[in-house]
């Protein structure tokens, strides 16, 4: 049995995934994330079951790429189940993708995920009233606490067992008529072959969505003739691209389900992470924090990393005085002794800066405060060229190269990506920061050791500005999801 877990960025998908597969994924309050998916063989209630962590994706369009490939695994694989997670604290805006997951015809199941979040935020849902208007099971849940998973799982074994089909849920008349139409031109040969429903075979297609355009013209070229008309004469009739006829539709089809299925209580006065983050996102107070909560950061990684040196340098290094001393000189002493050198760079060099450096990174991440950095260095991130997302793989950097240039995924434009990509060898690494403390900070002084971090700053802002010239398209505006302050799993 195979079960997929499909949810938006932020849902608390990955964090489902651990509780049911005993182990972590890449848990994070960054949008774009979970890049690529996790799957795990896990035994629930004495059933087996192969679960699978999808990308976090908005919706089920092709043009980008955790969407896409979100969608191909839906459509390439044989999925029994499908899980999809909606945020309970942002139902209208999650329910846009569950419209698209009904369409696609897959057996599925709602994971009400993070209700305690809703009751803070004083919304209300009425959970039988959302099952019934999908016509699938809503089950809710607190993924972090583990609370309603078994609930979820009966819900899913019972909708696997039985094989249940999503009913349609139309859209108003106008934009209805053109799909039924579009539906009607599709023959089940076409759809079968390309796995998914004529529905929402249809609707991709009146979307624009050339993935789909594309996949239809090499077998049916009279096809794709009418669905680009059809496309045209909804533009034309609404004055707007057909995506986003169809993707306002959606969203208004959402917005009517949250009207029917949720109250929301009016609180007085700001709640707590508001007052929050009029400070820490304040105009001028907000960057002061973020140099304290920087400097802090670096503070703990080298009161935790140099303890933890020492504490493993003292035994290698008596190891080898002991076979200096017991061996004498020699080449098989030179070998030994290189590859005990070896051990100690990674181990007792590296290792200790490096393991409270992820795990400090990890914190920030999940309390939901990395966000909030990059909203703050947006303004200055344009000024040399980048997107203000770019600062979260810089500050991965800090860490490591490798997995801060596989971080720029996050980045929608390839412009972005590769310009941070570009900058990302200047940033210092662990191993760096390694030779500029150890040696800079201790010949030189401490204050040295800042000032080539501060001159690194410069020379990145410098070479940002001069890279950026030969990429004549501006980088886009920043919009960016600031997620709720949650405490770390």
């Amino acid at each position: 049995m195979k079960i997929a877990l499909v949810g938006q960025p932020n849902s608390g998908k990955s964090t489902l995934f651990n509780v049911i597969a005993g182990f972590k994924a890449n848990t994070s309050n960054l949008p774009g994330t979970t890049v690529t998916f996790t799957e795990s063989r896990v035994n629930i209630g004495g059933r087996i079951a192969d679960v699978v962590d999808l990308p976090g994706t908005y919706s089920l369009s092709t043009g980008d790429l955790a969407e896409l490939e979100t969608l191909k695994y839906l459509i390439e694989n044989d999925i029994d189940v499908v899980i999809n997670v909606i945020d309970a604290s942002l139902l209208s805006r999650s329910l846009e993708l569950t419209l698209e997951l009904l369409d696609l015809g897959l057996p599925t199941v709602v994971a009400l995920n993070m209700m305690d979040e809703a009751e803070r935020k004083g919304i209300e849902i009425d959970v039988d009233k959302l099952s019934e208007m999908l016509g699938v099971p809503v089950v809710p849940v607190i993924a972090v606490h583990g609370k309603g998973i078994k609930k979820l799982f009966e819900a899913v074994f019972e909708t696997a067992r039985k094989n249940t089909v999503p009913r349609v849920i139309r859209y108003p008349a106008p934009v209805e008529e053109k799909i039924r139409e579009m539906e009607d031109s599709i023959s089940e040969e076409l759809a079968r072959k390309l796995k998914v429903t004529r529905r929402f075979l249809a609707v991709k297609l009146l979307e624009g969505d050339e993935f789909f355009l594309k996949k239809v013209k090499e077998e049916f070229p009279d096809i794709e003739n009418f669905a680009r008309t059809s496309l045209k004469e909804l533009e034309e009739k609404r004055g707007i691209p057909a995506d986003q006829v169809l993707h306002s539709e959606r969203h208004n089809l959402a917005m009517c389900i949250f009207e029917k299925t949720a109250r929301i209580k009016r609180k007085k006065g700001p709640t707590v992470e508001e007052k929050i983050d009029r400070v820490v996102m304040h105009h001028f107070w907000g960057y002061p924090i973020m140099a304290l909560v920087l400097l802090l950061f670096f503070y703990l990684i080298f009161s935790i990393g140099g303890p933890l040196e020492e504490f493993f340098l003292g035994p290698l290094d008596a190891l080898r005085d002991r076979l200096s001393s017991s061996m004498g000189s020699g080449l098989l002493l030179n070998l030994i002794d290189g590859f005990l050198q070896g051990i100690e760079g990674g181990l007792a060099v590296v290792l200790p800066y490096f393991v409270p450096l992820v795990f400090l990174m990890s914190f920030l991440e999940d309390l939901g405060y990395l966000p909030r950095i990059a909203f703050l260095l947006d303004t200055f991130m344009h000024k040399i060229g980048l997107h203000g997302k770019s600062v979260i793989p810089f500050i991965v950097g800090y860490g490591c190269n490798v997995p801060s240039i596989t971080a720029t995924r996050i980045l929608e434009s390839p412009r972005d990506r590769i310009l941070t990509a570009l900058l990302i060898p200047f940033i210092p690494c662990s191993a760096k920061t390694t030779v500029i403390l150890a040696l800079v900070a201790f010949y030189l002084g401490p204050l040295w050791a800042l000032g080539l971090y501060v001159t690194n700053i410069f020379v990145v802002a410098i070479l940002g500005r001069v890279i950026s010239g030969f990429f004549p398209t501006p980088s886009p505006g920043l919009i960016l999801e600031i997620p709720s302050y949650k405490l770390p799993s």
